[in-house]
């Protein structure tokens, strides 16, 4: 662990200071990640977000495995897909959307947990 109490994934999909847009992830095979397969994330600057995820797709994407740590991060931990609904203090929750075709998840915790209501998972 690093950055204090924040636990990372397989894949960190973050918005941060510039324009997040335009992004396409294929053939991914995530397996026994320790936390969470992806996680979607978005920088804040006071209470108001930065850039939403806008126009991103993952295409043929499988993730398996995730399992919760067991650890003191337990409570961030066996998401295969995560819109990260309060990463740490000062931060918000994810903001915008996603398409996810061909998505195949198995044997994991928990598939998706979006609490979130600033962010969208598409799945075709």
């Amino acid at each position: 662990h690093f950055w204090g109490s924040q636990t990372f994934p397989a894949i960190w999909v973050f918005s941060a200071s510039k324009e997040f847009r335009g992004i396409r992830v294929s053939d991914v095979d995530i397996v026994d990640p320790t936390y969470t397969g992806i996680m979607f994330q978005t920088k804040y600057n006071g209470s108001q977000p930065e850039n939403p995820i806008t126009d991103t797709v993952f295409t043929n994407v499988s993730i398996s495995g995730v399992r919760k740590s067991g650890d003191a991060y337990d409570a961030k931990s066996g998401f295969a897909i995560w819109a990260n609904e309060m990463p740490e203090p000062g931060q918000g929750p994810a903001v915008g959307s996603v398409t996810f075709n061909n998505l195949r998840l198995t044997n994991n915790y928990q598939d998706i947990r979006n609490t979130t209501t600033t962010f969208t998972i598409n799945r075709n």
